[in-house]
């Protein structure tokens, strides 16, 4: 659980990163996503429940999301291959936590 919610961490600074660097204006989904993983974050250290399937079903739709729009950014893709990159470890390791 620990290395999801530092992953979480991770992604949600990510995000932060996209917000701050590029602004707001045409990046309001990341600045949401970026909320929530960090919501997630404290579920996940706070022992929440439900806090792996909620990660896995957040996370889902925002690789997805971001795999649809991926081409039609209008900057710098660096970071946001970043974080395809968190966000399909998240996905693994959320997957690993439901299995096992």
């Amino acid at each position: 659980m620990t290395i999801l919610g530092l992953l979480l961490v991770v992604n949600a600074l990510l995000h932060g990163v996209v917000v701050g660097r590029f602004g707001i204006t045409g990046n309001r989904p990341p600045a949401l996503f970026g909320v929530a993983y960090a919501a997630l974050a404290v579920a996940v250290f706070g022992g929440w429940t439900y806090a792996v399937p909620a990660t896995l079903i957040v996370t889902s739709v925002g690789l997805a999301g971001l795999v649809l729009n991926f081409r039609s950014l209008q900057h710098d893709a660096t970071v946001e291959k970043v974080i395809l990159v968190v966000g399909v470890a998240i996905v693994a390791c959320a997957v690993y936590l439901l299995i096992a």
